[in-house]
């Protein structure tokens, strides 16, 4: 079974981290619907929910589900997995997964 994935920053095609994406097919650029926002969390950045803030550009994949469990793991404690809507090429809302800085 594969899931979308949306992905904003090291995980990018020209990120330092891509290659964690091993097998995950690219769809295109999309964009995080208004209400998001990128904090720094020590040397990267994470995609947090912030009231009246504009949207996130990023990169849409098609990824196992499988691949999830190792994305889990790299994103550490301070992320977590959680569904969101993104728009997609051809400014399509397309319902996608995205690691999302830790709130609890």
């Amino acid at each position: 079974m594969t899931v979308r994935l949306f992905v904003y920053g090291s995980l990018k095609r020209q990120g330092r981290h891509h290659a964690e994406l091993r097998g995950a097919t690219f769809l295109g650029e999309a964009h995080t619907l208004a209400g998001y926002a990128l904090e720094p969390v020590g040397e990267y950045l994470a995609l947090v929910e912030a009231a009246g803030a504009g949207s996130v550009s990023g990169e849409l994949y098609e990824a196992d589900e499988a691949l999830l469990v190792d994305l889990d793991d790299f994103e550490g404690e301070g992320y977590e997995r959680r569904a969101l809507t993104v728009v997609g090429q051809n400014s399509e809302n397309v319902a996608a997964l995205a690691y999302l800085r830790r709130t609890r």
